[in-house]
């Protein structure tokens, strides 16, 4: 069975040697999955993609907004 990545993947084509993103929800082509060495790359079974991933809790209300992760200014 095909498996999902979780996570952007970046490698090169093994015949081209094109720089290639993958990105998550993807499934590679064998070739390309077999260059693909971090298990932590993959979803796990149980996991939805975020595309399917559902709009409402189980309950019907809204799911907390997610904040935007913010960085300290430098200082160097």
């Amino acid at each position: 069975m095909p498996r999902r990545l979780a996570f952007a993947v970046h490698l090169q084509h093994p015949g081209t040697g094109d720089h290639l993103v993958l990105l998550p929800g993807e499934i590679p082509p064998r070739e390309l999955a077999e260059l693909i060495t971090n298990p932590d790359a993959w979803q796990l079974a149980d996991q939805p993609d975020s595309e399917h991933a559902p709009d409402r809790e189980a309950d019907g209300t809204q799911p907390p907004a997610r904040t935007p992760r913010t960085r300290k200014a430098r200082t160097d």
